[in-house]
């Protein structure tokens, strides 16, 4: 019968413990990226959103008013529409490989 080894027990109990620690930060890591990633896109999607919606305001013509009550609203509520699309149109599964 061979006498137990308790300090190259406690070793590769050490390196076990090494490794997992290791491989949980590595999929931590992963994570925080992915959530980063989503949520930068979110955040340019929905600065998009806006400043397409803050455009009209700031091109206003009051001189153009006799011709711009000619418009019709389709043209805006297009915009918006794309907009609102934009914000929720994203899938995260799309950048896996």
């Amino acid at each position: 019968m061979r006498p137990i080894d308790i300090p190259a027990i406690e070793q590769e109990a050490r390196e076990l413990r090494a490794a997992e620690i290791h491989r949980i930060n590595g999929l931590f890591a992963e994570r925080v990226e992915l959530l980063a990633k989503l949520a930068t896109a979110s955040t340019i999607a929905g600065a998009h959103a806006a400043s397409e919606m803050l455009r009209p305001l700031f091109s206003w013509n009051p001189q153009d008013h006799a011709a711009s009550s000619a418009h019709s609203i389709a043209p805006h509520l297009e915009r918006l529409n794309d907009a609102a699309r934009a914000l929720f149109s994203w899938n995260p599964q799309d950048r896996r490989s």
